[in-house]
């Protein structure tokens, strides 16, 4: 299976599996979902809830052991922290219906610094709907930060990390 690297993130059509493990939380909109635990950390920005379900059933960030990539019998483990000398990047998905090529984009942003670690950058190809998981080499340094991911430049989701 071959992986589209996006930025911040590898793109690519599996993951159907839930794996238990470390809580993230999930911020949409004014509301805030996670299956183990609710955060009281302030967003830079708030995401569009609306858009957010009219798209994904559920988008996480997660782990995998350093120089593994994510498929479908290697789930990443749902998270919000990071070793930088032990895991790997991941994001998890699942996509509700198709998005047009070009209309997808993503961005991580430095909450200390207050600016764009990564620029927004839109990935080039149609998504089709259904699950979907990447994964890459964690190259952020220490720090706090946000995933954020846009549809048609509308922000849908916030995710907040740390890099240890």
């Amino acid at each position: 299976m071959k992986f589209k690297k996006l930025g911040f993130i590898l793109v690519g059509c599996t993951a159907q599996n839930k794996t238990t493990g470390e809580a993230t939380t999930l911020q949409t909109g004014t509301t805030t979902a996670s299956a183990e635990t609710q955060s009281t950390e302030q967003l830079s920005e708030q995401p569009d809830k609306a858009k957010y379900n009219e798209y994904f059933t559920e988008f996480y960030l997660g782990k995998l052991p350093l120089g593994t990539d994510a498929n479908p019998s290697n789930v990443p483990i749902k998270t919000a922290v990071f070793i930088a000398s032990e895991d790997q990047f991941c994001t998890v998905w699942t996509q509700k219906k198709d998005i047009p090529a070009g209309s997808f984009s993503g961005a991580i942003y430095d909450t200390v610094a207050k600016k764009d670690f990564q620029p927004k950058t839109a990935f080039p190809m149609a998504l089709n709907a259904g699950g979907h998981m990447g994964s890459e080499p964690l190259t952020y340094p220490p720090g706090k930060y946000e995933n954020k991911v846009y549809i048609d430049d509308v922000l849908v989701v916030v995710i907040p990390f740390e890099v240890r």
